[in-house]
């Protein structure tokens, strides 16, 4: 099937061209229809040109309709028809005057001043709308004024066929007509499918016209019939023009846009080979050593969820271009700025520019490098010079600024405490969004506006709003460069102080540490990690067959209290609640209680059908309470009991795996226990054991729900691991992932995404081993390589805590050494030597002699755990009580004792929210600084807030600093690139490095002397730095 657009505009024409609905074949011949009172008098219809029509020819708005019978018709304005026979050319001065005399004809129909009488009738013979749907179309009445001829003979079925063209409208369809209020089609005989050629024109390019209300289906008719047998049927025809999909520009677009233009006069367009190579030759000779600010404008991709390596069509990019003294390059003509079109001007055009992109001594800059520097990259130039990201400038002046403005382009440059002054040749408004640009409201069906605002693709912006586009992305550059200067005049005038000794300036920092850092994120994104799909794929049935037992074990046992459990949705929290909690009252309101029973629509998956009727796709089911009094601590906002994993969790207790996953029923002899810390049997399970009548009940109540917390696991890893990890929008050809790295948290630890790599499950929770699909290519190894709790160690450094810095000296277990000071009775074991705090087999020891700290005191072992990284990230007692299900006392006590033997832990604290509250910031090991500005506005809850995080940063912004100078050491070594390792990632504390097998120890060896002494070969920390490295063919074997 072809489709055939129409497009608005005034009808007119230059001398010499031809209509663009006629082509040049098959040839066609106008005639008279001697029954239509607007035809022309003539002797014959003056054929009209055939071909010849270039784009400009030709305004595109002609209303027209086809049709085909006994011959193939096309209707234009006055009611003509084309047969199929010899073309011929017309004179200009006759189609002009047919064309001026048919405009006059519709208008004075349109209004209401054309009289018509009965008699005037057109035989329409094979009017046909088969699979065809115009329901856009609105009745004309409804539109058009009360003098208008559809008003005033609307109800009269001896009223003529006519068509009226709404000359107000911007766009028309065609070919279609409304008959008798409903929507008909011309159709064409089916021997052959046929397209209404547009010579010279591309409606799809018109920025007025709306594609899906003028797309339209032409087909050949089978049979072609003969109008005079046919019995002739008085109509009435309304060609109805609907309304504009997008409304006009709002005022604030109007005012942004007419800013915006102020700039096109400064820029330079480049849109072929020869222009790009004298810019190129400027670039690289007479402005080499300016500093460059580079942009980009991509297509095909989503930036959201799809890599730029790889992905994405560069289709135009700018650069501007200022020296030291912001003196911006003058190409000529008071050109400043440089605009490259690779959409149309070619790939070649961007290829010219390699040598500029390509050198290394020429400075650029640029607003998120990672993204610019991949999509250019894809066409296979290698980006070198990299001078500075405005994005991590901004991030290193201040941390803060997730919720004040943010750090887009937008942002940063419209807040006048980054820009203090705007420059001359940059609007004053500074950068302005796309959607206020270049966004419209969309239109309803009623002609009323939307509250959508949509953007157009940037292919058509580029091409149909031309001038606007190129100011926009040119202006890209441009506040790219004036941001940079901003930043680094700020960054300059603040001071550096590593470890407590002045060493310079913040941009001093930057240099040293952020620019390469940041250059080689972008490396590592680009090599990607290879995933093995067939492994996924084979664990994803594994975990949608564990699943659907788990599923149907809850609904088996569901079923026994309400028959309708068995087709529930166990996705479904509401669901799920009015089995377990209906009839409670709610929490907020007294006298509200949730009902005892409710009827839900769920997917028929069984094809039950109702009596009398077909199957339906849905099933309405009723699910009612099953239990009274299920105790429950946890509540939604709104003051309904929560379903959430926690909460179904401390329903169920501790179940065992196989508990879960066996449908048969519990045997009344069955007596589980969970072992020594359970010795009656009972007291493993959760809440639901009493709810339910204890014993053999009880315990099934207990597996089920455990069977449906398993459901939520196994969802979640399907959802956030196994399905994203097999997508292609994150990957390239080759099966590597490249997930983006960015520095953009407020303590400046590296976050992931697309896919976020950092996020995956704890080792103990991943139960399908999701870490094995990650592996090396063949013939390589991967290393990976943890510091061994960097944070505690960071905060003895920070604190200089005695008891602290002796355990970390003395080695082994420190959790099992936190245990041992704060409880008098492990101290007590220990000297006594009833445990051993830590235990090194020799040849021939299969277990030591006696029980060890951890297994024997496994509580206050996993307390002390608790309170050593609960203390680092700045937790109160109130917090840890929630944690521990304790009271607060017991936690505050508890807390205590870890401070006893740590009084210079609680003495750092205070002095940091102090800092906070004062200066407003706090500072991380190597000198950056997290902002703090308002503390002093906030009531006493948000505040508490703030202290914590005060405490916080410093901790994992030191650590973060301590894994970036690991990673930096690592590639500035020699030996492992001679070796051929590379970097792929890090996740919080560890790195991950790939490269042959043969090398595989000695550069393990290597990889943990640089880790071990980050900072230019030495540690400045008062404690070591413990690394554990592994050399695996899968990130799972290596942990």
């Amino acid at each position: 099937m072809v489709a055939a657009q129409v497009t608005p505009a005034p009808l007119l024409r230059r001398h010499g061209s031809a209509p663009p609905w006629l082509s040049s074949s098959p040839p066609f011949l106008l005639r008279r229809r001697a029954s239509s009172p607007f035809s022309l008098h003539r002797r014959a219809s003056p054929p009209l040109a055939i071909s010849g029509c270039r784009r400009q020819d030709y305004s595109h708005c002609s209303d027209m309709a086809v049709r085909g019978s006994s011959a193939f018709k096309l209707r234009f304005y006055p009611n003509l028809e084309v047969q199929n026979i010899a073309q011929e050319w017309v004179k200009e001065s006759r189609r002009l005057f047919y064309l001026r005399t048919a405009n006059n004809v519709t208008n004075n129909i349109y209004k209401g001043n054309t009289p018509l009488w009965t008699g005037m009738v057109q035989n329409e013979l094979s009017e046909d709308c088969r699979g065809l749907n115009y329901t856009y179309l609105n009745n004309l009445r409804e539109r058009v004024s009360s003098k208008s001829i559809v008003n005033r003979h609307g109800n009269n079925r001896e009223l003529i066929g006519h068509s009226t063209i709404n000359q107000h409208v911007k766009s028309v369809p065609a070919p279609v007509r409304v008959v008798n209020d409903s929507v008909k089609c011309f159709s064409m005989p089916r021997a052959s499918k046929v397209e209404i050629p547009w010579p010279a024109y591309s409606p799809a390019e018109d920025p007025l016209l709306d594609k899906s209300n003028t797309e339209v289906i032409l087909e050949l008719e089978d049979k072609v019939h003969d109008g005079d047998d046919k019995k002739k049927k008085t109509v009435v025809k309304k060609v109805v023009s609907p309304f504009p999909t997008k409304a006009a520009f709002s005022e604030e677009s109007l005012k942004a846009r007419e800013a915006l233009a102020s700039i096109y006069d400064k820029v330079l367009v480049v849109d072929d080979i020869e222009s790009a190579r004298n810019i190129v030759k400027l670039l690289t000779t007479k402005y080499k050593s300016f500093i460059h600010a580079c942009d980009t404008e991509v297509a095909n991709i989503n930036a959201k969820e799809e890599t730029p390596v790889g992905h994405g069509e560069v289709i135009c990019f700018s650069i501007y271009s200022a020296n030291s003294d912001v003196q911006a390059a003058d190409f000529g003509n008071g050109k400043t700025c440089i605009w490259v079109d690779v959409l149309d001007g070619g790939r070649g055009v961007l290829m010219e520019f390699a040598p500029f992109f390509e050198d290394s001594s020429i400075k650029k800059v640029w607003h998120n490098y990672s993204f610019d520097s991949h999509v250019i990259e894809n066409y296979g130039i290698k980006i070198a010079g990299f001078h500075a990201d405005t994005m991590h400038l901004a991030r290193l002046w201040d941390s803060s600024r997730k919720i004040d403005g943010g750090y887009s382009l937008e942002g940063l440059t419209n807040d006048r405490r980054v820009m203090d002054t705007v420059p001359e040749d940059l609007p004053k408004p500074g950068k302005t969004s796309m959607k206020t640009i270049f966004g419209r409201k969309n239109i309803r069906k009623d002609g009323s506006e939307g509250k959508v605002v949509s953007v157009e693709p940037v292919k058509k912006l580029q091409r149909e709003d031309r001038e606007l586009w190129i100011c926009y992305s040119s202006l890209d550059s441009m506040s790219t460069l004036r941001l940079y200067d901003s930043l680094k005049s700020k960054l300059t005038t603040r001071r550096w102080i590593l470890d407590g000794c002045p060493r310079g300036t913040m941009y001093d920092f930057y240099e040293q540490y952020w620019r390469p850092f940041g250059a080689l994120l972008v490396k590592m994104e680009t090599e990607g990690m290879l995933v093995d799909r067939g492994y996924l794929s084979e664990i994803e049935k594994a975990a949608i067959a564990e699943r659907k037992l788990a599923a149907d074990k809850f609904r088996k046992w569901a079923s026994k209290y309400c028959p309708d459990a068995k087709y529930m949705n166990v996705n479904s929290d509401i669901q799920i609640r009015q089995l377990l909690f209906g009839g409670i009252e709610n929490r907020h309101k007294s006298g509200e209680t949730w009902p005892h029973s409710k009827t839900f629509k769920v997917l028929n998956e069984e094809s039950v059908a109702t009596e009398g009727k077909k199957t339906s796709k849905y099933r309405t089911i009723k699910l009612c309470s099953i239990v009274e009094d299920l105790k429950i601590d946890m509540f939604t906002p709104s003051g309904w009991p929560t379903v959430s994993g926690d909460a179904l969790r401390s329903l169920a207790g501790k179940i065992p795996t196989e508990y879960i996953y066996t449908i048969d029923d519990i045997q009344d002899d069955d007596e589980y226990t969970s072992g020594s810390e359970n010795p009656d049997g009972n007291s493993s399970y959760g809440t639901a054991y009493e709810a339910f009548g204890g014993g053999k009940n009880g315990k099934e109540a207990c597996h089920a729900i455990a069977a449906l917390c398993e459901i939520c696991s196994i969802d979640s890893l399907i959802s956030n691991f196994i399905l994203p990890l097999q997508g292609d929008h994150i990957s390239c050809a080759e099966g590597r992932i490249h997930c983006s790295l960015n520095i953009n948290t407020e303590t400046g630890r590296l976050s992931a995404r697309t896919p976020n790599l950092q996020n995956q499950p704890a080792l103990e929770k991943d139960r399908y081993r999701i870490r094995q699909a990650f592996v090396a290519a063949p013939g390589n190894s991967l290393i990976v390589a943890d510091y061994g709790q960097l944070e505690l160690r960071i905060l003895a450094h920070l604190t200089n805590c005695k008891s602290m810095l002796h355990a970390f000296k003395a080695g082994g277990d420190f959790h099992s050494r936190t245990a041992m000071n704060m409880y008098q009775h492990i101290r007590d074991a220990v000297q006594e030597k009833k445990v051993l705090l830590e235990w090194h087999p020799q040849p021939g020891q299969e277990k030591p002699p006696v029980p060890l700290l951890k297994d024997a005191f496994g509580a206050e072992r996993r307390k002390a755990k608790m309170l050593n990284f609960s203390i680092a990230y700045g937790k109160t007692a109130v917090g840890l009580s929630r944690d521990w299900k304790v009271s607060v006392k017991e936690a505050r006590d508890t807390l205590k004792l870890w401070y006893r033997d740590r009084k210079e832990v609680l003495a750092w604290q205070k002095s940091q929210k102090k800092l906070a509250s004062e200066k407003g910031e706090v500072y991380t090991l190597l000198g950056r600084s997290r902002h703090f500005p308002y503390l002093t506005q906030y009531g006493p809850g948000q505040r508490g807030h703030i202290e914590r995080a005060a405490i916080n940063a410093p901790v994992q912004g030191s650590a973060a600093d301590v894994a970036m100078c690991a990673m930096l050491e690592i590639e500035r070594n020699v030996r492992l690139k001679e070796l051929g390792w590379r970097l792929l990632l890090q996740v919080h504390d560890e790195v991950i490095l790939e490269g042959p097998s043969e090398s595989a120890e000695v550069a393990k060896a290597i990889v943990v002397e640089c880790m071990s002494k980050p900072f230019y070969g030495t540690n400045i920390l008062n404690v070591d730095l413990a690394v554990d490295a592994k050399c695996a063919k899968s990130w799972y074997a290596a942990k």
